[in-house]
């Protein structure tokens, strides 16, 4: 076996065992954070599609379906790993490192050597550890987002290395379709970036121009073919979708959007000081900051560069990704607090491979010390790396709730929206707790849930989740008024559990988002969601 060989083999070793690493700490970290009702909702879809619902027939996903990227992944761990309260960790994990993996292939491109090493080890220092807090609770709970990276930048990929391939087209057209059926955001972060990056090179490039015409008709084909995919789940009788909410923030709150963009922007970064505790944890904010700057400085660069000539169009892709997101984010009436970092969280692993492209050739060129200096950084990561995943978190929300229901035989009832499919998947389906909004009046939720849990005819709900952790919440008096007083009432940490002696589906109206209506079978269809 020649040199060679025996070096690319010891890499794949080296890459294989950093892998799985990676894996085992995100997964420890998703457990220190906990769960929530959003990652167990796609546990559930993709059990039920597991199980010859393959369509999610009588669902009602959000307004991101995830069908075709996380859910996926979910019914492969749950085929190998079981449906229980360490599913969603497990799949939290592997969107996690595959997202560091594509990145890291992603910085690399075509280099080759010590530029290579150089532009992955800058790519993994900022992508590869998220911070305990607001990042962990965004990247490492439920998709969310989070993997939307790993099919875009994969079709980055291609497009780079296939430019000159006659099928490039079609096969862009059908993979950003995949995409966007998981998750609209595509739409913007993907599309609209390669139509006007592939109608800036043809302006600029008076010679070679098929493949940026190829692209600039392949970017609206997809979206066709995404809705022709959509509208044909929904005429095969598959899951209903909500459609995003697409409101203009006013003039007045943009300046608040603008400071909400850079404190969710070090969020994702790990660079967000207030969840850092001592000395220690500051000097790693700040370098994670370091991380968020290059990349604001990395956008500048490439666009001043995009400006005055096309060069490499993965750079250009990623910068107006960039651009369009953050762009999006101030001016739309979403944002409201830390927790939009989900909205940006994109962001994140495009600005890696981005930085990884600008700054990585120069820093490769400037000799061992860089290097030296470099693998000082991440062996500080590494360490940090590992400090989180055995950080011992406290138990998940109404992680007590679920065993004391299961333990006393509690089989269905209903329950605030972050007091529901949690625990449906904390006890491994031996409970179900359908979904409701606390009203007045309290009534289902069309909203991560089936319609058929709401049938009062195949369904006997004999207790009510109220989540306690607003003080200002009236879910327990409106239930009291709606119900009637229950007959046993059990108080745990931010929830009560209020147990009747009748069913609480039959007379259960139905939030169906906007509408109400009086039963869920009521609500109005679906329908066709365009965008």
């Amino acid at each position: 076996m020649s040199v060679p060989v025996i070096i690319r083999r010891a890499r794949w070793v080296v890459g294989a065992a950093v892998a799985v690493g990676l894996f085992f700490a995100y997964l420890l970290m998703s457990r220190a954070v906990g769960m929530n009702s959003d990652g167990a909702s796609n546990a559930i879809q993709a059990w039920d599609m597991l199980h010859g619902n393959v369509l999610l027939s009588g669902w009602t996903v959000t307004d991101v379906s995830f069908y075709t990227n996380e859910l996926l992944l979910f019914a492969l761990v749950e085929t190998v790993y079981g449906y229980h309260d360490d599913t969603t960790h497990a799949v939290a994990a592997l969107v996690f490192t595959l997202l560091v993996l594509v990145v890291a292939a992603a910085a690399k491109g075509r280099a080759t050597g010590r530029e290579a090493a150089v532009k992955v080890a800058v790519a993994v220092a900022i992508v590869a550890v998220p911070a305990l807090g607001f990042a962990a609770v965004t990247q490492l709970t439920s998709p969310d987002h989070t993997g939307t990276a790993i099919p875009l930048l994969l079709i980055w990929l291609l497009v780079e290395r296939a430019a000159d391939r006659r099928w490039l087209p079609y096969a862009v057209a059908a993979l950003l379709a995949w995409a966007q059926i998981a998750d609209p955001l595509v739409m913007y972060i993907g599309v609209l970036p390669l139509l006007a990056v592939s109608a800036w090179r043809l302006l600029r490039n008076r010679t070679d121009r098929r493949t940026d015409i190829a692209l600039l008709i392949a970017g609206p084909a997809s979206i066709v073919l995404a809705q022709i995919a959509l509208f044909a789940i929904r005429l095969g009788g598959g899951f209903g979708a909500h459609a995003a909410e697409a409101k203009l923030s006013t003039f007045s709150d943009l300046g608040h959007h603008l400071w909400l963009a850079a404190r969710v922007m070090s969020v994702n970064f790990g660079a967000y000081f207030p969840d850092r505790e001592g000395p220690a944890g500051a000097a790693m904010a700040a370098i994670h900051l370091l991380g968020l700057l290059a990349t604001l400085a990395a956008v500048a660069i490439a666009a001043a560069r995009t400006l005055r000539a096309p060069s490499d169009r993965m750079v250009e892709l990623l910068t107006v990704g960039i651009l369009v997101n953050l762009g999006a984010f101030v001016v739309s009436a979403l944002p409201t607090d830390l927790l939009s970092a989900r909205q940006v969280v994109a962001i994140l692993p495009l600005g890696a491979v981005l930085v990884a492209r600008i700054f990585g050739p120069p820093l490769a060129a400037a000799g061992h010390k860089i290097t030296a200096a470099l693998a000082v950084l991440l062996m500080l990561l590494a360490g940090e790396l590992i400090a989180h995943a055995t950080f011992q978190g406290v138990r998940g929300h109404a992680v007590d709730v679920a065993q004391w229901l299961d333990d006393r035989g509690l089989s269905y009832g209903i329950g605030e929206y972050w007091n529901a499919n949690n625990v449906t998947v904390l006890t491994g389906g031996r409970v179900q707790v359908a979904p409701v909004v606390a009203g007045p009046p309290i009534a289902s939720y069309r909203w991560e849930s089936k319609e058929d849990w709401y049938d009062p005819a195949k369904h006997d709900a004999r207790f009510l989740v109220v989540d306690t952790r607003n003080p200002s919440t009236r879910t327990e008096a409106t239930a009291r008024s709606q119900f009637g007083d229950p007959v046993e009432r059990h108080e745990f940490d931010g929830a009560v559990v209020l147990v009747y002696a009748h069913n609480l589906l039959r007379g259960l109206p139905a939030y169906c988002v906007p509408e109400t209506a009086p039963t869920p079978a009521a609500c109005p269809d679906h329908g066709l969601v365009l965008f």
